[in-house]
């Protein structure tokens, strides 16, 4: 996946300003800077700038770490790949430390870790580097660093509902932290961090920071216990499926539509683009099953939202298409949670790249839920559904 990441990268961002920016203090309730100024010094970390190698550097580091953070579990997970919400992908994923925001998850759970950690010992596996017109570094061992962070923060964005994540390379003495939504990635310069205060003030700042700070996407939550039941009978999923609910603007009326959706599935695509999520959702209000979709669109003038598409063929009563009853824009209640990859691409810090495709977040409803085409019961069956297919987009395009 690095290479497919490499042009979608902006930074160096000053590692300040990435606090302010994405972290700022005004919007921590309560926030007490004194607590941190006063318990970072140079040399904190020195038990894991000692360590012998990779390995023998988490366990120093995460207790280290737990005293700017100890709302947060810090956990060696290097050993222990996700095999629940990952099948999809052709390797492993396990990053060598994982954080959660309780105290009771172990191993790698990719659908709850919250920040992942990768460590690389040696300055030939950096995926970054300080000088020369890209900050990625053009060799095989940096691409392959990018490739597995880049691997953890898809299944990560894949297996949650979240408007962006965080994650954090350390290489030996050095660390860089990087946001990472469906525009692209933007990455710190580096933080000496056993010297400067940046990366414990990070984890300082996010163990107190609100769930729309740290990327989760509120405006979906968990359902409640038999609202989760129900579904899952409709739906016919097993009892140890986890259950949200959403609502979306109906669009026929004021009212809004609920639904009661599955914790998704990471793909094993590349974090950047729609990462368009699909499945059969159960609606509350009407007792039914419909068709949900939640996608990052690209938000240009001249293209217009899918849900708006639907409305405008049906209005036009082009034949076999399905339809749209309910759809949005999905509105955040903070500036953090919207994709902010290409507002900082032409900084002027900012190294070449080509993250120049805005996205925003948009879900919609349909009324049916389709089959997949593979499996069609006949030969003939699979023929009239492609010659419906062709008729609707014929007439659609036509009128």
């Amino acid at each position: 996946m690095g290479h497919e990441m490499k042009d979608h990268i902006v930074g160096p961002m000053p590692p300040e300003e990435f606090l302010q920016e994405f972290l700022p203090t005004s919007q921590i309730p309560h926030y007490d800077a004194s607590s941190f100024n006063s318990a970072f010094t140079a040399g904190t970390f020195s038990s894991t700038l000692s360590a012998a190698d990779e390995q023998h550097a988490y366990r120093p580091f995460i207790n280290t770490m737990k005293s700017f953070a100890p709302q947060l579990s810090f956990i060696d997970s290097h050993s222990q790949a996700d095999l629940v919400n990952c099948s999809s992908f052709t390797f492993s994923i396990k990053p060598d430390v994982c954080v959660y925001a309780d105290t009771t998850s172990c191993g790698t759970d990719i659908s709850t870790a919250e920040i992942i950690i990768e460590f690389k010992w040696g300055n030939c596996h950096d995926a970054f580097r300080e000088v020369g017109d890209s900050i990625i570094s053009p060799t095989d061992n940096g691409m392959d660093t990018l490739g597995q962070i880049t691997s953890y923060a898809a299944a990560q964005l894949g297996a949650q509902y979240r408007s962006h994540a965080f994650s954090v390379l350390i290489v030996r003495d050095r660390a860089r932290i990087i946001r990472w939504d469906r525009e692209g990635a933007i990455v710190t310069g580096v933080i000496n961090y056993n010297t400067e205060p940046y990366l414990a003030d990070f984890f300082h700042r996010y163990a107190r920071a609100s769930p729309e700070l740290r990327g989760i996407d509120t405006s979906v939550s968990l359902a409640s216990f038999k609202e989760a039941a129900l579904a899952r009978s409709q739906l016919n999923l097993p009892n140890t499926k986890r259950m949200f609910k959403v609502s979306i603007p109906a669009v026929d009326g004021p009212g809004m539509l609920t639904l009661i959706i599955p914790q998704p599935v990471a793909q094993g695509l590349p974090p950047v683009g729609r990462g368009t999520r699909t499945c059969p959702a159960f609606d509350l209000l009407n007792k039914k099953v419909v068709m949900f979709k939640d996608s990052w669109r690209v938000s240009l003038p001249d293209i217009l939202p899918e849900g708006e598409t639907y409305k405008l063929l049906k209005s036009h009563k082009v034949r076999n298409v399905t339809t749209c009853i309910a759809c949005h824009d999905v509105p955040h209640s903070i500036p953090q949670q919207y994709a902010q990859t290409i507002k900082f691409s032409s900084a002027a810090w900012a190294r070449p790249n080509s993250a120049i495709t805005p996205h925003i977040l948009h879900r919609l409803a349909l009324d049916i839920v389709g089959e997949k085409l593979t499996r069609f019961e006949s030969s003939r069956q699979l023929v009239q559904s492609i010659r419906d297919a062709l008729i609707g987009t014929y007439f659609g395009t036509a009128k």
